[in-house]
C-alpha cells in the first residue's frame, strides 16, 4: 500500500503542473438595450461594503450598442507567470463622447454577475443605466469566448441572454458581464 502514496502524489504534482501553462482567452461581448445607456468600463473593481462596488477607471464606450474585445494571454514559465491584457471597446448606434479620465463608478451586478471574486484586480465591465425617466430597460447580451492553451485544442463557448433591468437609481450602472485582465489593482 505504501508504494501507491508516491506514486499518487507524482501524479497530483504533474496534474498540477500541467494546468499551469500558457494560453490565452479572447472574450467579444456586444450588449444592445433599449431605453438604456450601455457603457464598456474598465479599471480597479473594490468592494467598501457587502454588496456595494466600486470602480475606479475609465469609461471606454457608451452607447446604444456597445461590443468590447478583450485579449489576455498568460504565459508561464517555471516559477514565473506572466499575464498581458488589452481591451478594445466600441459603440455601434448612437455613440455617446466618453472623456477617458478616472472617475468612480457606482456598480451594482445584475443576478447571475459574481463581482465578490474579482475585488481588487483590474476587470473590464459592460454595464448599463437606465436614461432618465425610464424606469426599465431591455437589454441582450451576446457573449463569444475562446481559450486556446499553447498545448491543447481551442474550445470556444457562445451565449446570448435577454433580461431586463428595473429600478436602478440614476447614476448607478448595472454590471452586465465581467471580464479579468489578469492583474492586481496594485501591480498597475
Amino acid at each position: 500500500m505504501q508504494r501507491f502514496i508516491p506514486i499518487g502524489a507524482l501524479l497530483v504534482v504533474m496534474t498540477a503542473t500541467a494546468g499551469a501553462q500558457d494560453r490565452e482567452v479572447r472574450t467579444r461581448t456586444t450588449v444592445e438595450a433599449d431605453d438604456a445607456l450601455v457603457v464598456s468600463l474598465t479599471g480597479c473593481l473594490r468592494q467598501d461594503v457587502p454588496g456595494t462596488f466600486t470602480l475606479i477607471g475609465t469609461m471606454a464606450a457608451a452607447g446604444d450598442e456597445v461590443t468590447t474585445e478583450t485579449k489576455v494571454e498568460t504565459d508561464v514559465d517555471d516559477d514565473d507567470v506572466e499575464v498581458t491584457a488589452r481591451t478594445r471597446s466600441r459603440a455601434h448606434d448612437d455613440p455617446v463622447a466618453t472623456s477617458g479620465r478616472i472617475r468612480t463608478f457606482e456598480l451594482m451586478p445584475r443576478t447571475g454577475v459574481l463581482l465578490a471574486p474579482h475585488v481588487g484586480t483590474q476587470v473590464q465591465l459592460s454595464a448599463v443605466t437606465l436614461e432618465p425617466g425610464e424606469d426599465d430597460a431591455e437589454v441582450k447580451i451576446k457573449d463569444k469566448t475562446t481559450v486556446d492553451p499553447d498545448d491543447g485544442r481551442d474550445r470556444t463557448s457562445r451565449s446570448e441572454t435577454k433580461v431586463e433591468i428595473e429600478d436602478v437609481p440614476h447614476g448607478r450602472f448595472t454590471v452586465v458581464a465581467v471580464k479579468s485582465l489578469g492583474t492586481s489593482c496594485a501591480a498597475r
